[in-house]
């Protein structure tokens, strides 16, 4: 069950909540075409981060248009992604000279209307480019990691984009350093239901990939870690960032069990930490579990790489 007076309003209203808890922070885009917030007071000379998808999970979307993270966000309305109009639209707001750079989860939909978006910018002379997330490593079991979806993970690319950004890279930098991240990052969903552990089951109904016995936390953490390291192990030599999303039956003293069980167990198997973080930034699955995600930082990418601060979470 969800809380709000309807799902049609929902957006509006939410929107309408997050400008009174932070007075005087943000620009609602004026579209009619979709839902999108920018961050007053940006610097000039610097490359703006669009982060963006279907809207009305946790704090992506609308969460991540903070210090320290994207320059503004743009969501459709649930699970829809938001259409190129109002990306466009977006871009041309916030643009200063410096170009755009759009970030979103690997879905067919988000990807069609980014790419015309940054097409649209094109015939106005304003660069862009766009990085699509495909961190959900059980999603395309044998397929080619671009064939992925994305989970929760983009929290860790957007951190990386905005610092770069700050320290004023240029779009094909910056662009070249998602790449790069995405290249090194992976994620598992974990549901729990009726005692068993159900791994890579989608938000969109997908059914699981692997399932096991729940027998503890420990156990479920170190099934899940060694999915993801079983792809991860041409990194074992560079430092690992850690960051657990809790699903929404999942409490707060919880969330801190599984990260801590987590950041244990992969120091026992020798890997360097860089870096954790929990909370819940991606609230689409309703019932017990999580998600897992791990990335393997390199030098360039530790420079740019910790804990950032939205209104209500830390990623």
């Amino acid at each position: 069950m969800r809380l709000w007076n309807s799902k049609e309003s929902a957006h509006e209203e939410a929107l309408q909540g997050i400008m009174l808890a932070n007075p005087g922070k943000y620009t609602r885009l004026p579209s009619e075409y979709g839902y999108g917030l920018y961050r007053n007071n940006l610097r000039d000379g610097q490359v703006r981060i669009i982060i963006n998808g279907g809207g009305g999970y946790g704090p992506m979307w609308a969460g991540f248009a903070d210090n320290g993270l994207a320059d503004a966000m743009v969501h459709g309305n649930f699970d829809s992604a938001p259409n190129a109009f109002v990306l466009y639209e977006m871009a041309k707001a916030v643009d200063c000279g410096c170009g755009v750079l759009f970030l979103t989860n690997h879905f067919m939909g988000d990807y069609l209307n980014n790419d015309m978006a940054v097409e649209l910018l094109a015939h106005d002379g304003i660069p862009a480019k766009l990085c699509c997330v495909s961190d959900d490593i059980l999603s395309c079991e044998g397929e080619a990691k671009e064939a992925r979806g994305g989970l929760h993970g983009i929290g860790q690319i957007c951190k990386i984009c905005g610092a770069a950004a700050r320290e004023g890279l240029s779009l094909d930098e910056i662009w070249g350093l998602a790449e790069k991240a995405n290249s090194r990052l992976r994620s598992v969903s974990v549901n729990i239901r009726e005692g068993m552990i159900l791994f890579g089951e989608g938000f969109s109904g997908e059914p699981a990939v692997k399932t096991s016995p729940y027998q503890s936390v420990d156990q479920m953490v170190r099934e899940a870690c060694g999915i993801l390291l079983e792809e991860m192990e041409q990194w074992r030599d560079d430092s690992f960032y850690l960051s657990v999303n809790s699903h929404c039956g999942v409490g707060y003293t919880e969330s801190f069990v599984i990260l801590n069980s987590a950041v244990q167990w992969l120091k026992e198997q020798g890997l360097k930490m860089w870096g954790c973080g929990a909370g819940t930034y991606f609230d689409v699955y309703e019932g017990t579990g999580c998600m897992i995600s791990l990335i393997a930082c390199d030098e360039e990418m530790r420079k740019y790489l910790h804990p950032e601060k939205g209104y209500g979470f830390v990623i």
